[in-house]
């Protein structure tokens, strides 16, 4: 008798769990979980802050432990040697020789090394 009342209880729970009105319960309920997580002042700041991230340049920091030292700076054309005498938010300035300088931006940086 147990076995068949189990038996009767376990079909009723898979009618449920498989039925279109529960599935469409659990789709509908869902959806206002995510909105209201995406749409939250929480998630907004999440999200700046990544991009805030993204945007800076490990070679700014790179570059400021440099400064005024003599470095070699590897770059998507070619490689450099001479003083950061300048960073930037975007760029450093690289003096080669008493004559030449040159104005890196940092997305043209592949490497710096110390020389």
């Amino acid at each position: 008798m147990l076995f068949i009342c189990f038996k009767s209880v376990v079909k009723r729970i898979r009618d449920i769990l498989f039925s279109n009105a529960f599935g469409e319960f659990i789709e509908k309920h869902t959806k206002e979980a995510v909105e209201e997580v995406l749409f939250s002042d929480e998630f907004r700041e999440y999200l700046l802050s990544i991009l805030e991230e993204s945007e800076e340049s490990p070679f700014k920091e790179i570059a400021e432990q440099y400064l005024n030292q003599e470095v070699v700076i590897s770059t998507t054309v070619n490689m450099l040697t001479g003083t950061i005498v300048l960073v930037g938010e975007d760029y450093l300035v690289l003096e080669e020789s008493s004559e030449t300088t040159i104005l890196l931006p940092f997305d043209s940086i592949i490497a710096i090394y110390q020389a």
